[in-house]
């Protein structure tokens, strides 16, 4: 059973969302430029790299059982208060090909940015039928949704009724290629040969790109959850002048512990995890080798 992209908005509401979020703009006036910066990155980085609690197997290949992470983010040393949080949820089990949902937000007490990706799993590939974007509080508010018509090969703005041809079989929109490469993670692991570099195509609106993932270095990392063995991952093709650095924990599924990025300018900005639960269950130090199914 294929779910055929227009149904998805409607899917999404009755039981994701609820009624379209409110527009109201929160005041800024008396806040940095640094805020909104904050608040964007948080977003944007939580959603760099897959997080993996218990995998499960999928026909030939494994991904990740529910999940909901929360992380806390710091950004120049600055005073604020952000919460990124991120799930993985199985929304609708009917048919041969059951729909699945991936969002990543981004909360203080100034904005609220919110992400989504409906999608269906074949083997090890995960394929977009429906994006989401929501942004409220950081100047003007911004929405965008975006179906995939596999049918048709199209990507289609279903507000403006936009539309762009979808030119490659293997294409993830703004938020799903995390996702893509913690199945390729998953499928490699738990042992990666250093070097290795993960590529994925992005549907962006219009425009197609192109985004790099590199395995650098092993490291240990001390933790709220102890000493975590992890793969540093840095993404290989960032644009000139910033470096990305991921933290991810092969013993636990491949899930993120720690986002470091800095410019030419020496600014920073990172992500820690805080708390982890799989299907509502906590991951904690006892349970973390092992969690139990």
């Amino acid at each position: 059973m294929l779910y055929h992209p227009n149904n998805i908005i409607d899917l999404m509401r009755r039981r994701l969302m609820g009624p379209r979020p409110n527009q109201r703009r929160y005041p800024l006036h008396r806040c940095r430029g640094d805020i909104k910066a904050l608040l964007q990155q948080v977003l944007i980085l939580v959603c760099l790299v897959p997080i993996s609690l218990q995998a499960t197997e999928l026909n030939n290949g494994p991904h990740p059982r529910p999940f909901k992470v929360i992380y806390k983010a710091d950004y120049k040393g600055l005073p604020i208060s952000a919460t990124g949080i991120r799930e993985f949820t199985l929304v609708e089990a009917e048919g041969e090909q059951p729909l699945y949902t991936l969002s990543s937000s981004a909360l203080s007490i100034f904005a609220k940015l919110e992400e989504q990706s409906d999608f269906t799993l074949t083997d090890t590939s995960a394929r977009p039928l429906f994006y989401r974007y929501d942004r409220t509080g950081l100047g003007k508010n911004k929405n965008l949704r975006l179906n995939f018509d596999w049918t048709k090969s199209l990507l289609i703005n279903p507000d403006t009724e936009v539309s762009w041809p979808l030119t490659a079989p293997n294409i993830s929109d703004r938020l799903l290629y995390q996702f893509q490469l913690q199945i390729d993670l998953l499928n490699t692991g738990p042992t990666i040969n250093l070097g290795t570099t993960y590529r994925y195509n992005v549907q962006d609106e219009g425009t197609l790109k192109l985004y790099e993932f590199t395995v650098l270095a092993e490291t240990d990392l001390s933790t709220p959850l102890g000493s975590i063995r992890t793969y540093e991952v840095i993404r290989s093709n960032d644009r000139p002048g910033r470096k990305t650095r991921l933290f991810l924990a092969p013993d636990l599924e491949f899930m993120l512990i720690r986002f470091e990025q800095t410019d030419d300018e020496g600014e920073g900005f990172s992500l820690m995890l805080e708390k982890a639960f799989i299907e509502d269950s906590a991951i904690t130090a006892s349970s973390r080798s092992d969690p139990k199914p």
